[in-house]
């Protein structure tokens, strides 16, 4: 992707997804009436659509803010800290779903880096939910840290499928995606959250699963 459809799809991402928060808040403030305005009287069937609509409001909304996310300029706040600490808060923060372990091995021991810790945590977490995505919501993703010459680093790695030959080229752009839910944003946020630290991000596949990356120069 040339620098000029990069520019193309932030003007675009930018102005829908301020388009669309604001219709998602009515909708959200007006279930939230009716489910006020009918306590203690509420069919349970109107009661289980109202909360599919509250479900379904927060997923679109998640979906907006990493739209806006993307079309934004990434302005971090930089800070050093210890690698292991840092990565350790985001695990113990990040959704592990049911039947799943997140399996953390410490390795970077003193090691620090220099970046922004809410931008550090969120690509992280990205790359785990894709790793648990991988795997069809079953089975343990380990993340690992670790330092050398190229810097200090985060692996994370699946035992999932793979990914597709046919998209490895194009894996990090955005709205890249096989799944038949969600935007396709998640690994274009993590390597631009990281490219805004002086990081990046690559990964290994075959078919028993995939390692991701996430490098960072040290501090």
């Amino acid at each position: 992707m040339d620098a000029e459809q990069a520019e193309l799809i932030r003007r675009i991402a930018s102005v829908v997804g301020h388009e669309l928060r604001n219709p998602m808040a009515v909708i959200n403030n007006s279930a939230y009436f009716i489910k006020a305005k009918l306590a203690g009287s509420l069919d349970p069937k109107v009661e289980k659509h109202l909360k599919i609509i509250e479900s379904e409001i927060a997923r679109a909304d998640g979906l907006i803010t990493d739209i806006l996310t993307y079309s934004r300029k990434c302005e971090p706040a930089a800070d050093v800290r210890a690698m292991d600490s840092t990565v350790k808060e985001a695990v113990d923060s990040a959704e592990t779903p049911a039947g799943c372990k997140l399996e953390f091995k410490p390795g970077a021991k003193d090691a620090k880096v220099k970046a922004d810790a809410k931008m550090l945590s969120d690509s992280l977490k990205r790359l785990i939910d894709n790793a648990f995505a991988a795997q069809d919501g079953k089975g343990a993703v380990k993340v690992a840290t670790g330092a050398g010459k190229e810097g200090v680093w985060v692996s994370v790695t699946d035992s999932g499928r793979g990914v597709d030959a046919k998209i490895e080229m194009n894996l990090f752009e955005p709205f890249m995606t096989t799944k038949p839910r969600g935007l396709g944003l998640g690994l274009a946020l993590a390597k631009k959250l990281l490219a805004a630290n002086g990081g990046s991000v690559d990964f290994e596949s075959g078919p028993k699963g995939s390692t991701f990356r996430l490098i960072l120069p040290k501090a």
